[in-house]
Parts: structure tokens; sequence; C-alpha cells
């Protein structure tokens, strides 16, 4: 899940002897962070009640100082008490919001070793092992969680959508039936048994939950676009368009999902991470504020701001090749701002790409015919009103 973008505008004046016609961008970034990257494989670490083998980020004073607080804060909670599954399990929870997804696995299985009657951590090791592939792993993870909560409803979506990846479509429709007997008004339970009809090869029974998920939530997204290829094998072509012709404006819908919610509250506010990486910069601190909007980048690949500074950055530096990658991948993700094509212009033109240069300097004045980056360098080039000469 991903928030709306925000606006951002070119600095127009660089620092004294940097790459020409760059500044220092001040740009924000937002979005809502999925936990679900895979973690790489450790060996379980053994029950302990000393804080020596308590993950931990290398080099956490580099990272952004707000999160290397809430650690620091969460680290200092287990040293207090190592024999608190409550305060392993909050810095897992920790780590996860921010993609430290290894980390927050041995936290978890620590957790659950030391209170093994939370649900909380076999949730969300069921949670990481379903992002990491582990079907089978989540499954049972799951299934814990409900025997320790019974009433959690979200958790049964999840079972069944562990189990339909693992290949049990009668364990998955068990699964939802129980979600759908226990969520009622919702289109999670229907939803799960019209894809675990169409695993089985059902497509008429698919369509009937289907539609009746649709129904529950009209703007669901996943639901509107399944309806449509299940309409298309039933030879209803026409409903199949309708269906996709709305697709653009649905939503992903979110499981209503306390215990994850719980993670989410946990992220960052990137815009701060943005503004601090860009005060180092200010301060002439290239390699720290790299470090941040990489930092930033982990967390959301596809971040236009993100993107966008680090071609300011590699610009600042003459590492001109370089900024022009960034600016052409910041292009691609928003290719209606006119910032990244002015900036561009300059890469191309200090890399021997005069005439491509130009025609970035064209788009950006066609988006924003009053840009001022755009209309600076235009005026540097020799070009009048109408575009450069």
């Amino acid at each position: 899940m991903r928030g709306a973008r925000t606006g951002s505008r070119v600095a127009r004046t660089a620092p004294h002897g940097s790459w020409p016609a760059w500044g220092a961008a001040i740009v924000f970034v937002g979005y809502v962070l999925g936990c679900n990257d895979p973690g790489v494989d450790v060996p379980d670490a053994p029950p302990s009640t000393t804080t020596a083998d308590i993950p931990r980020i290398p080099n956490l004073s580099e990272l952004d100082p707000g999160f290397a607080a809430a650690v620091r804060d969460a680290l200092s909670s287990v040293d207090r008490d190592p024999s608190s599954g409550a305060a392993i399990g909050a810095l897992g929870r920790l780590y996860q919001a921010h993609r430290y997804v290894d980390q927050a696995r041995r936290c978890y299985e620590r957790a659950e070793e030391l209170d093994p009657s939370a649900p909380d951590w076999p949730y969300y090791l069921g949670f990481l092992a379903a992002g990491r592939g582990a079907h089978d792993e989540a499954a049972r993870r799951f299934e814990r969680a409900l025997e320790l909560r019974p009433s959690y409803w979200a958790a049964r979506v999840r079972l069944g959508n562990a189990l339909l990846a693992a290949g049990d479509a009668d364990g998955a429709e068990d699964a939802f039936r129980a979600a759908r007997a226990a969520s009622p008004g919702t289109p999670w339970g229907e939803l799960g048994l019209g894809k675990a009809a169409r695993r089985r090869g059902q497509p008429e029974a698919a369509a009937e939950h289907l539609r009746t998920a649709l129904a529950l939530d009209p703007a669901h997204r996943e639901t509107r676009y399944l309806l449509a290829m299940t309409e298309r094998q039933l030879g209803n072509p026409e409903r199949a368009e309708e269906l996709l012709a709305d697709l653009a404006d649905a939503e992903v819908s979110s499981l209503d999902d306390p215990m994850l919610e719980a993670v989410f509250e946990l992220v960052r506010d990137t815009q701060t991470m943005i503004r601090t990486a860009n005060e180092r910069l200010a301060a002439g601190d290239r390699q720290g504020a790299e470090r941040l909007y990489r930092e930033v980048l982990r967390l959301d690949p596809d971040s236009y701001d993100a993107h966008l500074n680090l071609g300011v950055l590699h610009g600042l530096a003459d590492r001109n090749r370089e900024a022009a990658a960034a600016l052409e991948r910041a292009i691609e993700i928003d290719p209606d701002r006119a910032d990244a094509y002015a900036l561009l212009v300059i890469a191309y033109i200090r890399t021997g790409r005069t005439e491509e240069g130009l025609r970035q300097l064209e788009r950006a004045l066609e988006i924003d015919p009053e840009h001022p980056r755009a209309r600076e360098i235009l005026r540097s080039l020799g070009g009048d009103a109408t575009g450069p000469r």
C-alpha cells in the first residue's frame, strides 16, 4: 500500500562550486509499508534469559535518528528484563515495521519461547513465513495463533490463503467458511471461497462466491479482478470488460487486523527521514544523506522523491551517470512531474548526450512551462520563451 505523492520543487540555487544547475532538492515522501519482504534464514537461537543474542542492527547510528532512538529504547526494555517475551516481541514489531525481517523473526521466536500463551508471536511468524513463501509453516503458525485466540478471524483468512498457496484447497475452504461465519458482512470469507473454487476448476461456484463478495464490498479490487477472469471463463466477456473497466478506481481493501496494525503504527515518518537527509546534504554530509535516501528506497523502492534526491546528490558529486540512472527511475515511477526531466538535462549534457538532454528539457516545459529549473536551464542554453534554440 502506498500513500499519495506530494508535490515537490527543486531549489533554484546550488551550493558554491557544486555541479551546475543542481540545487539541494527539498522533497517529501509518503508511503504505507507492506511487511512481507523475504528474510534470510538463520539457525534458531536456543532459549536463554540473556540479551547476548538478541538480534541487533549493525551501524544503527548511521540510520534515521528516529528509528535508531526507538530501537535503543526497545533494547533498553529487553536489557531490563531479558525474560520478558512482551519486550522482545515489541522489539520484533519495530524491526518488522521497518523490514528488518530476519531480526523480527528471531525476536518473535524468542518471544514465543518466553511467552507461549500469547497468540501474537505465532501470528507474526506466520505472516513472515507467508511472505517468504514458506506456506506450510505459515499455516502451522496461524493454526497455533487460532488455538490461542479462536475469535481472531483475520487469522482464519490468512490460514485459508496459506493453505491455498500450499495446495490444500479442502483445508483452505474450511478456513474460509469459518472466516465467513465469524465475520458476516465482510467480503473475506466469500472471496476466499471463490479463490478455492477457482483453484478446483469450478468457475460457476467461484462466480457465485465472488459476486457475493463484490456485493458486500463493491470497491474491492481483488474481488473485481478475479470475478472478471471468472466471467470470461464462463463466456461472459461483456461483463468481464465492465468489471475491468472500473478496476483502476477500485480499492486495495485492508483486512481488519489489529495485530498487524500494531506493526504498521510503528512505521516512522519518512518525510522526517527525507528532511534529515536534506539537512545532511546541505551540511556537506553526502555519505550520510545517501544512506538515508537509500534507506527510504529499501522500504519503498518506488519512492519518486528518494530517487529524485539521489539524482541531486549524485549530480552534486559529479557522478553524472549515476545521477541519470536515478532520475530515469524517478521518471518511470511518475512521468508527469517536471522536476526529474529538468534535472536530467544536466546529467545527459554532462555525459555527452546533449540531444537527449534537450528533449528532456522540452518535456519538462511541456509539463510545466513555468518550471523554475527548466526555465533557468533554458536561459543558460540561450533559449527563449518558446524553447531551446
